[in-house]
């Protein structure tokens, strides 16, 4: 007798979950990357990375079901797209040790769906926590390995993620939805080869991964089938994309993995968050000028050292984003991380910068079994003689971290779309995502952020 295969036990897990059993802070964290992710929608929207993808679905003239945030509307499966898009062109979104990517890659394809059928808040919540669980395990034995070969991991789990949240609300049954697994698996991918060649590449890989995972979703439920062993056969995703035949442990279907979610309050690569947090640390110590620095040494897990670090002279705004050392050169030099310094040409070559830049070793260290992966060791050498250190667990915006408020999420919103969304229209939209679990029907929550803030309730 032949094992279960994995997509079906996934299946299982997904159509089976009662959403009166998710846990109240799977929930609570659903909802935190809803409000997340529409403040980066709106945000994205300011960019002119999201114009072609947004131009693209504008010329479909396709039959208008879902909201494409900034204006029009489209099949749900294209809004998932530039939604998914517009919130992954900030550099800003939700990270996760599993899953790389929550929000962006699943909750565009949420709110798509429970816009097109009009979904009670709990259920679209529920599912944003079946997609999440669905990256995290797929993540499980495979997210650094991805990394270690080029894929990027986000887009690769991500596509299954959209898939899981499309058949939940589709109310595919657990045949429809392994199928639709099957057929995903053909058109997950996605390499990491933008963080030193360039290219805005990477800001359509969460819309694409939700268009895919969306279609798949469809594309079952109209019969088509695909394989079973998508996942665990020999051509499967954990071989092709991890080198392994490593499958999560039991106890890892019993965590809802949607509570490690960690949110970024930097628009840059999450391994440069800790320093950050670190420097504004030591910048709050007796005062420095940037110019004293002799050297910068910056303690990080070996991935990190790997990955953003190794990033020293950007070319384009995701490479600026992806270096650690010129957030570090940004903040020290500028007093500010915005979004807008990120994507300034200007920056990336200003002198100043690129001279701190310069004086940052990265250099690999490990940290206590208990502490966060992403912390970080700081220390800085000033001509005077003095030497500045900070070791930082974790980073604000990591789950447990008490320097993160329930306000820092507002903040971080209202942030995003200032000078986008009129302050009313804003006002309303946190306050239906406060209340979201409780909604009866949430297909009047997208329309504020497309119609330019006409009155809808709940």
């Amino acid at each position: 007798m032949t094992s279960q295969p994995f997509a079906d036990r996934l299946a299982q897990w997904v159509v089976g979950l009662d959403t009166d059993a998710v846990p109240a802070r799977a929930v609570e964290v659903a909802r935190l990357l809803v409000l997340d992710q529409l403040g980066l929608q709106v945000r994205g929207t300011t960019l002119p990375t999201a114009l072609p993808h947004r131009r693209l679905v504008s010329a479909m003239q396709a039959r208008p079901e879902s909201t494409v945030v900034g204006g029009a509307r489209t099949t749900a499966p294209y809004a998932a797209y530039v939604n998914g898009t517009l919130a992954c062109s900030c550099e800003y979104d939700d990270m996760h040790m599993y899953a790389s990517h929550v929000g962006s890659y699943v909750v565009p394809t949420a709110l798509a769906f429970g816009e097109l059928l009009d979904t009670p808040g709990s259920e679209v919540l529920t599912a944003i926590v079946a997609g999440a669980q669905t990256m995290a395990l797929l993540g499980a034995s495979t997210s650094l390995r991805m990394v270690r070969n080029g894929w990027h991991g986000a887009k690769v789990v991500g596509t299954f993620g959209a898939t899981a949240v499309a058949g939940r609300l589709l109310g595919l049954s657990v045949d429809e939805l392994t199928n639709a697994f099957g057929i995903a698996g053909s058109d997950a991918g996605g390499t990491m080869e933008y963080e030193h060649g360039g290219g805005d590449v990477k800001r359509m890989h969460a819309g694409s991964a939700g268009r895919n995972g969306a279609q798949a979703a469809l594309l079952a439920r109209d019969g088509l089938t695909g394989p079973a062993t998508i996942i665990d056969g020999d051509r499967g995703f954990l071989r092709m994309f991890g080198d392994t035949d490593e499958q999560p442990p039991a106890s890892a279907w019993e965590h809802f993995h949607i509570v490690d979610t960690m949110f970024r309050m930097y628009p840059a690569i999450g391994s440069a968050a800790p320093a950050l947090d670190a420097a504004r640390r030591l910048r709050g110590q007796p005062t420095f000028d940037w110019h004293d620095i002799t050297e910068i040494r910056l303690g990080l897990p070996a991935f990190a050292v790997a990955h953003g670090a190794s990033v020293t002279r950007p070319t384009d705004g995701v490479s600026a984003q992806f270096s650690t050392g010129f957030s570090l050169g940004l903040y020290l030099t500028r007093g500010t991380n915005r979004i807008a310094d990120y994507l300034e040409p200007r920056l990336w070559r200003d002198e100043d910068i690129l001279s701190l830049v310069d004086r940052v070793t990265p250099y690999a260290t490990e940290f206590p079994a208990d502490w966060p992966p992403l912390s970080c060791r700081l220390e800085i050498a000033l001509q005077d003689g003095r030497a500045l250190s900070h070791t930082q667990r974790g980073f604000r915006g990591y789950p447990g971290n008490e320097a993160t408020t329930d306000s820092d999420f507002t903040t971080k919103f209202h942030e995003n779309v200032e000078g986008v969304l009129p302050r009313e229209v804003a006002d309303r939209v946190v306050d239906l995502v406060h209340r979201f679990d409780h909604a009866d029907r949430v297909g009047a929550l997208m329309p504020l952020l497309g119609s330019g803030g006409d009155e809808v309730h709940l």
